[in-house]
């Protein structure tokens, strides 16, 4: 049996990125059918200032020691130094939605690679950055920045107030969140990727 997984995101939230390399290693153990659902936890601006700067990178250091993925020097040099950009997923959770309409089958490598683009190459999310990884899907970039200018695509508010409803009703307090039909997998299996596999293998035999 396929297992179906819920899993519950935002892109700047440096917790699901920590989770990529489980989520990564349940993909293509047990390929199962995701329903990715961005809940828009950061889809607001926020000012940055140094005190926020330095509170990100060090929870960005403890998330590197927990799952070993890495935080790049450009990532603190040039994304939380600049101060003069607000702290804000929208652009990227908007692109997020372009790529998985057109590419439903890469939802979550389109999500890892959004990811990477902030904290690996430290590159802000920007019009330009974010349509060349669409392109790396397939997608016309210029076609995308047109489409990403244009704000929230068809159907996104739908997808946030089902990230949300679904929060509400397991009473869950913040992103990543996975979810194996009904059932909330414990958070730390997110960090761990054979006890991952393992936990959800055992829920579909």
């Amino acid at each position: 049996m396929q297992a179906k997984l819920t899993l519950l995101f935002d892109p700047l939230c440096g917790w699901c990125y920590g989770a990529q390399p489980a989520l990564a290693a349940l993909d293509a153990a047990l390929s199962p059918d995701w329903t990715l659902l961005p809940t828009g936890l950061f889809a607001r601006p926020q000012a940055m200032s140094a005190e926020r700067a330095d509170y990100f990178w060090r929870n960005d250091r403890r998330i590197a020691e927990m799952t070993g993925q890495p935080f790049s020097a450009a990532y603190r040099e040039r994304v939380l130094a600049d101060l003069e950009t607000p702290f804000d997923s929208t652009l990227a959770t908007q692109a997020w939605l372009l790529i998985e309409a057109a590419r439903p089958d890469a939802a979550l490598a389109a999500l890892h690679r959004i990811q990477a683009l902030r904290y690996l190459d430290g590159l802000p999310h920007t019009p330009a950055t974010l349509a060349e990884a669409a392109a790396e899907f397939g997608l016309d970039a210029a076609d995308f920045r047109q489409r990403l200018a244009a704000g929230w695509p068809a159907g996104a508010q739908a997808r946030l107030d089902a990230a949300r409803d679904l929060m509400q009703r397991h009473r869950l307090q913040g992103v990543p969140a996975l979810l194996a039909g009904e059932r909330v997998v414990p958070g730390q299996y997110l960090y761990q990727p054979q006890t991952l596999i393992d936990h959800i293998a055992t829920l579909v035999a």
